[in-house]
């Protein structure tokens, strides 16, 4: 089992509220915290590794969510995102920045998903996030 620290953050509030160590109904808590809010998520390793997956994070707006894996490669580091190239090719608004509609997903549950895959496995399938 992987050592986690989760954080939740409330745009335009004060404070970001972490546990050590989550269950996995306290990521659930923090995921619901911002399903109809505008926020972020973020579960990471506690000790971050030389190599492989360190977190994952999803910013949510509105209803659309964008979700990010930060993993160290052997010389560098790589983000892995949602991608969907039947969207349309246009920008969304995620609370102060654009991203292109193709980014972002308004399925919660899949956020959902890809969270628990990541407590898990410490890792998200290429077939989810590439």
């Amino acid at each position: 089992m992987n050592d986690f620290i989760i954080g939740l953050l409330f745009y335009g509030k004060k404070g970001y509220k972490t546990i050590s160590n989550p269950i996995w109904g306290d990521v659930e808590s923090f995921l619901d915290n911002i399903k109809y809010n505008s926020g972020e998520v973020s579960l990471e390793l506690r000790e971050e590794p030389n190599f492989g997956p360190v977190n994952i994070r999803v910013s949510a707006s509105d209803g659309n969510y964008l979700i990010t894996l930060l993993e160290y490669t052997e010389d560098d580091s790589e983000v892995r995102t949602y991608w969907d190239e039947t969207k349309p090719d246009k920008q969304i608004l995620l609370y102060a920045n654009y991203w292109p509609a193709r980014q972002l997903t308004t399925n919660f549950d899949f956020v959902v998903k890809v969270f628990k895959e990541f407590f898990d496995t410490g890792n998200v399938s290429k077939e989810l996030l590439n």
